[in-house]
């Protein structure tokens, strides 16, 4: 919107100081808070949606509301209102009916609230804007290797630790963006070190699932920089298959398992035993959040699967891991056809976050869950900082 006078551009300089404002507090200060306590990302993050908001609306009054429209009635749009729909819909089956929908009222605000902050975000994002990705990650390594340091940690804190944990993890989810929109400035030498001083980080916490998620996250965006498109298709296609043909694995070993079995194997024990006595329930499930009541009520016990895979396949059966399977081929699908430059990054974002679930180390906790936003919309200013502007040309003197 060009200002037309002087109150016009004083409420447009306002605007524009609470988007900066906004995308300060959600990508510099909320990583680091969530290293002193796991609440402040509930706190953080509404206060800079709603920043981001109110600028956007006086900056771009209709906020592009065409573009939201497209995406609800995109493919992955659509895959995304099935599920949550089967999800809503496994309410009145559910055991813990007073549990499962108040959380899943925030999985759904959550996310819904992405769609209107993207909307108002800049359709450029500045240099200024990007430079906050990587700020925000390298604070957050840094508090992380000195709050874990020998001297100020206590090994035998577990609370503390595992604060710790957790916001390194989220940290990890911001590194991709991060690294996007360092590449994006040609900023190598930077992307280097903060990648080095992020895993150091990583590793001094002892997080060994998201480090192994990390290094397939790696492994996806070397794959990427050749073929993304492939690529992509390729990964999505693996990761929906674990989604869809999970059971097959207890299916197939738990029957030779014995009662003495331990770690893993009593896992697989415990879900081919759960398949066997479903019957109707393998193909409806249990119910939204049947599991994460279960193991905090005791109905679970605490060596059954906390896999992504195991809780789709528990909570909304089969009907819900095929529409997660579909989900996620698309989420690898739309990402892959990003453009050359910042497709390797969203593939490999997009495969730690997936192989976190899989490997069980983040579900849908209520943390995990924000951190995913915080992550996607990271992503989206990475985005809007990828384009190319025309020097104009020089009028030609007149002979």
């Amino acid at each position: 919107m060009t200002p037309k006078n002087a109150a016009d551009q004083t409420a447009a300089d306002a605007a524009n100081l609470l988007l900066r404002l906004g995308q300060v507090v959600a990508f510099v200060v909320a990583p680091a808070a969530l290293l002193l306590s796991q609440r402040s990302i509930f706190i953080l993050t509404p206060i800079a949606g709603a920043l981001i908001l109110a600028g956007g609306m006086v900056l771009a009054p209709r906020m592009r509301m065409r573009d939201l429209f497209g995406f609800v009635a995109s493919p992955i749009g659509l895959a995304a209102l099935f599920l949550s729909f089967w999800a809503l819909a496994s309410l009145l089956w559910t055991p813990f009916p007073a549990e499962a929908a108040p959380r899943l009222l925030k999985i759904f605000s959550t996310f819904l609230a992405i769609l209107p902050v993207a909307a108002a975000l800049p359709a450029r994002s500045k240099a200024a804007y990007l430079y906050l990705l990587p700020l925000g990650v390298a604070l957050a390594a840094v508090g992380a290797l000195v709050l874990g340091a020998p001297f100020f940690s206590d090994p035998d804190d577990a609370e503390n630790n595992e604060i710790l944990r957790r916001a390194a993890q989220a940290m990890l989810i911001l590194l991709w963006p991060a690294l996007a929109a360092t590449a994006l400035r040609d900023r190598l030498t930077l992307s280097g070190s903060l990648a080095i001083v992020a895993l150091t980080a990583a590793i001094s916490v002892h997080i060994p699932s998201a480090l192994a998620a990390t290094a397939l996250g790696t492994l996806a965006f070397a794959a990427a920089r050749s073929d993304p498109r492939r690529v992509g298709r390729w990964i999505g296609a693996l990761f929906a298959g674990c989604f869809v043909f999970a059971p097959a694995l207890p299916l197939l070993f738990g029957p030779f398992l014995g009662s003495d079995a331990t770690g893993p194997l009593q896992s697989l024990k415990l879900w081919h035993g759960m398949i066997v006595n479903d019957g109707f329930r393998l193909l409806a499930g249990h119910g939204f959040n049947f599991v994460g009541s279960g193991f905090m009520r005791g109905y679970l016990p605490v060596h059954a699967p906390h896999s992504m895979l195991f809780e789709a396949w528990t909570d909304l059966g089969m009907v819900g891991a095929l529409g997660g399977g579909a989900l996620i081929y698309l989420c690898f699908k739309t990402a892959a056809a990003e453009s050359p430059r910042l497709s390797p990054y969203w593939l490999g974002g997009l495969t730690y976050v997936t192989a976190m679930g899989v490997f069980g180390a983040a579900t849908l906790q209520l943390w995990w869950i924000t951190a995913l936003a915080l992550g996607l919309g990271a992503f989206i200013v990475a985005r809007r900082g990828d384009y190319k502007t025309d020097r104009p040309t020089a009028p030609k003197q007149a002979a």
